[in-house]
C-alpha cells in the first residue's frame, strides 16, 4: 500500500523517535511505500528544509501554512503523492482540515491518532494541568450548525472557526486511534462512536539483539527526560529531591529536556532546598547519549500530571531501568502497581519521594520490576508489532471503501 502520514513536527530527523517516525519505519519494513507531509516552520533547525529523506529511503514533504490551508500539501495529495490510505497524527493541525476534506472528495480512507486528547485548549481549562478542572465537552465545534449558533450568540469569529476546523475532522475520518483504554473513554464523552475507535498505544523500536540489559545499578543516580513544563511534573520530583537525599544522601538527580521553559523554576526549587549540587540539568542529547543514561539510571522518574502516551516511560522500561511514575492516564495501563513500576498518586510529593528511595534501598525489588516492565514492552509495544495492527486496520479500510 501506498501510505501518507500527515503531522505536525513528527519527522524532525533530530528526534527519531518520535511515533510518527517509528511508525513510518517499520510500515516500510514490512513492504509498504510511505510518504510524510508536514509543516515547513523555519523557527525551528529541523523544519527547515522543504524536502528531505531519512533514514530507510522516507520522503519527506514540508509545506507552509497560511492559516489551515497549505496549497503545496494539497497539490501534492492531489497528484504526485495520492496514496491508497492517510493516517493523520495530532487533531490540532493546521493540515487536518483539507487533508480530510480532499480525502474524502477523492474515497480515500483517513485514520487520525490523537496522541493526547487533554492537550486540547478547547477541551481543558488549562492544558498543564487538566485534570484538575471540569472538561468543557461542549466547547468543541464539529458541525456547521453549531459553528454558526455560537457565531450567533457572540463568540469571538476567529476562535470559533479555529475551533470547527480543528474538530470536525474528528468526525470526518474512518477510524480514530486512541493510545489508551481512557483516552477511548473520553472519545466516546465528546460523541465519536465507540466503532470507530481503536485503541492502538505508542511503539518503540525494539533492539535486534535478545540480551537482557544490566539491571545492576548501583549507583544511586536519577533521571527525568521530558519537557520542563507543569504537564510533565519536574517540579513535582524538584520538590521531592530534599527528601531522597536525606534518605540516600548519595543520590543525585538528571534531568534531560529539549524545552527548558521551567528552568528557572526548576532551579529556584533545589536552590531553596539546599540541594541544587544535586541536580545536573542537559539540553538536548543525542539517541545514544540518551540509552547510555538509560542503561544507569537507579531509577526513571515519569512524574506526569497528564499524558496521551509517553514514550519516555516505555523507552525506560525497555532500557531495563526500574520507573516510577504517576497514577494518571495512559502511564497507569503501562504500568501495574508493584509489578512493572510504581505509581504515585496526582502531584503527591512525598509519595513520589518514598517510591524512589524505596527503589534506590529495595535493589532487588528494582531489579524484578525492570525486569518484568522490560518484557511487558517487548510484548506489548514493539514498533512491527504496531505496524502489522496498522495494515490491518488500512486494509480492512481500503476493502470498505471499494
Amino acid at each position: 500500500m501506498k501510505i501518507l502520514i500527515v503531522t505536525t513536527y513528527g519527522f524532525d530527523p533530530a528526534f527519531p523517535s518520535r511515533p510518527e517516525q517509528i511508525q513510518a519505519r517499520a510500515l516500510v519494513r514490512r513492504g509498504h511505500g510511505v510518504i510524510a507531509h508536514e509543516y515547513r516552520d523555519l523557527r525551528y533547525p529541523g523544519q527547515t528544509h522543504r524536502h528531505e529523506w531519512l533514514s530507510g529511503g522516507l520522503p519527506v514533504h514540508r509545506a507552509p501554512t497560511y492559516g489551515f490551508f497549505a496549497p503545496e500539501a494539497l497539490l501534492r495529495l492531489l497528484s504526485a503523492d495520492r496514496p491508497d490510505v492517510i493516517h493523520l497524527h495530532h487533531m490540532r493541525s493546521l493540515l487536518g482540515f483539507q487533508t480530510v476534506l480532499a480525502a474524502r472528495q477523492l474515497g480515500i480512507p483517513t485514520v487520525l491518532t490523537i496522541h493526547g486528547l487533554l492537550h486540547d485548549g478547547d477541551l481543558v481549562a488549562d492544558r498543564e494541568r487538566p485534570l484538575e478542572a471540569p472538561l468543557r465537552y461542549n466547547n468543541l465545534l464539529t458541525t456547521p450548525e453549531q459553528l454558526l449558533y455560537r457565531l450567533a450568540t457572540g463568540a469571538h469569529p476567529r476562535r470559533a472557526l479555529r475551533n470547527y476546523l480543528i474538530h470536525a475532522p474528528l468526525h470526518w475520518v474512518d477510524q480514530v486511534v486512541a493510545l489508551s483504554h481512557s483516552e477511548r473513554e473520553l472519545l466516546i464523552r465528546i460523541k465519536v462512536k465507540p466503532e470507530r475507535i481503536r485503541v492502538l498505544p505508542n511503539a518503540v523500536d525494539l533492539p535486534t539483539s535478545t540480551a537482557e540489559p544490566n539491571y545492576d545499578r548501583p549507583e544511586p543516580m536519577v533521571l527525568f527526560i521530558g519537557q520542563l513544563v507543569p504537564r510533565k511534573g519536574f517540579d513535582l520530583l524538584a520538590r521531592a529531591i530534599p527528601a531522597v537525599v536525606d534518605a540516600i544522601p548519595a543520590a543525585r538527580f538528571i534531568f534531560v529536556s529539549h524545552n527548558r521553559a521551567g528552568e528557572a523554576e526548576l532551579r529556584q526549587i533545589v536552590a531553596a532546598a539546599g540541594v541544587a549540587d544535586r541536580l545536573e540539568l542537559r539540553g538536548r542529547v543525542s539517541e545514544a547519549e540518551k540509552l547510555e543514561l538509560l542503561g544507569r539510571a537507579a531509577v526513571v522518574v515519569v512524574p506526569s500530571r497528564y499524558e496521551g502516551f509517553g514514550i519516555p516511560l516505555i523507552e525506560a522500561l525497555l532500557a531495563g531501568a526500574p520507573v516510577v511514575t504517576s497514577d494518571v492516564m495512559a502511564n497507569n495501563e503501562v504500568v501495574a502497581h508493584e509489578y512493572s513500576g510504581l505509581l504515585t498518586p496526582y502531584a503527591d510529593v512525598p509519595a513520589l519521594a518514598a517510591a524512589i528511595v524505596r527503589l534506590l534501598e529495595d535493589r532487588a525489588l528494582a531489579s524484578r520490576l525492570a525486569a518484568q516492565g522490560r518484557r511487558e514492552v517487548v510484548a506489548r509495544y514493539g514498533a512491527d508489532r504496531l505496524a502489522a495492527q496498522l495494515e490491518a486496520l488500512y486494509r480492512s479500510l481500503k476493502h470498505a471503501a471499494t
